[in-house]
């Protein structure tokens, strides 16, 4: 191990470290990173900027930078008041102009000078893409869109910032319909802007779900903004979350051109908070005056349906009439008939009795032997029984029935 013969006193070293520094970077440069954290003391803002591993979790460089309150002001003069407010937060991406500066007591700091939002806004699409394109690949981006929304959206589950105005316009434009509808709203406050928007959203709707109430839909509301404010709701874990919520929820998170994430997997997407307002008011409108129309053809049905029954009705009596009488004349004329049957019946009855008799007499006649005798034959009897054969006859007399009378035949022994 080498001897080490000369010590440095600490003062000594950090100016060393500052020529160092001095000589080396004389003036600006570019740098991109990560905003770590961000935070605004005394007009001055102090940033944390780190550059993560290719993965996106290890961190592989940090250093502490700080936006002066007079660079500050001229940044917002320069680009806006909103888009250096959403600028720095929380994990965006951002491309910086610095300087360095070593302080003997405080260290290594870069002091940032200028910034490049068009880095930020190009990092926040290329992610967004991302994003989408995962969603894409497993169905989730129309998974809530299939959630039915009620025909009468009243009940009705609200994110937003407690103090947020475009949930004041919601409010105002609900409560202010035209129609008198009543809706019934509870807030479930969350941060609108920021790295713990998606974390905090994400918390609500576990909340609603959990809370015991039945909601028609959740409403996620928010003031205007550009598009970093709302890279928030880019978030992927916020996205799949509302991908699979089990009640279709409503965004209107205060933007006119671009569409953040949260919009595309978002049963229902509105530009703007009254929008949103507008949305649910025509809805129940819509609702209304269907039932108006169903309630209408019922009362014109129902009026042509009691018309005809009544028609019918009319009709009944008349009829029962008609088919009475036509049952008393039917019972008249077989009553009719039946009384000229039972006067005609014993002459009939007798007439034809006596045809049966004149048949009788005639067959009697027929069969009489008197009959029989006229038409050349006789009766052969012996001792008073009749011969009908040859060997019935016996010795004896004879006797033979003619038609003119009887004779006596001896018959020789």
């Amino acid at each position: 191990m080498a001897e080490i013969t000369q010590t440095y006193q600490l003062n000594d070293l950090t100016d060393f470290i500052r020529r160092v520094f001095a000589l080396n970077l004389p003036s600006a440069v570019w740098i991109a990173a990560e905003i770590g954290q961000a935070n605004e003391s005394r007009g001055n803002t102090w940033l944390t900027l780190v550059q993560k591993e290719p993965d996106g979790e290890g961190i592989i460089g940090q250093l502490d930078g700080v936006v002066w309150q007079r660079s500050l002001a001229k940044l917002r003069r320069t680009y806006g008041v909103k888009m250096i407010r959403s600028l720095f937060q929380d994990g965006m991406s951002v491309r910086l102009k610095v300087t360095t500066s070593f302080h003997q007591r405080y260290g290594l700091r870069l002091v940032v000078e200028d910034i490049d939002p068009s880095h930020t806004l190009g990092a926040l699409e290329q992610r967004r893409q991302e994003t989408l394109a995962a969603l894409a690949a497993e169905g989730l981006l129309k998974k809530n869109s299939g959630r039915t929304l009620s025909t009468t959206p009243l009940k009705l589950a609200v994110i937003s910032s407690d103090t947020a105005a475009g949930l004041a316009d919601f409010r105002d434009q609900l409560g202010q319909n035209p129609y008198g509808y009543e809706f019934s709203l509870r807030l479930f406050p969350a941060a609108m802007q920021g790295a713990q928007t998606g974390p905090e959203v994400i918390a609500r709707l576990k909340q609603i779900l959990k809370w015991g109430e039945t909601y028609d839909a959740v409403v996620i509301v928010r003031g205007g903004g550009g598009r970093t404010d709302l890279a928030a709701f880019d978030n992927e874990a916020l996205a799949r979350t509302v991908a699979d919520y089990t009640l279709p929820i409503i965004s209107g998170i205060g933007h006119e051109t671009d569409d953040a994430v949260l919009d595309r997997v978002a049963h229902t997407s509105l530009k703007t908070p009254t929008a949103v307002a507008v949305f649910l008011i025509e809805r129940v409108a819509h609702s209304e005056a269907k039932l108006l129309t169903l309630s209408r053809d019922l009362q014109r049905h129902a009026a042509a349906h009691l018309y005809q029954s009544q028609r019918y009705v009319d009709r009944i009596p008349a009829a029962i009439t008609s088919a009475a009488t036509a049952a008393i004349n039917y019972e008249v004329n077989r009553l009719d008939r039946t009384a000229r049957e039972v006067k005609s019946l014993p002459a009939r009855h007798l007439r034809e009795a006596a045809e049966r008799i004149t048949g009788y007499e005639k067959l009697l006649t027929a069969l009489r032997p008197e009959t029989t005798l006229a038409r050349g034959y006789a009766l052969v009897s012996q001792d008073g029984q009749l011969l009908t054969a040859p060997d019935q006859l016996r010795s004896g007399n004879v006797q033979i029935r003619l038609k003119g009378g009887e004779i006596t035949l001896r018959q020789a022994k």
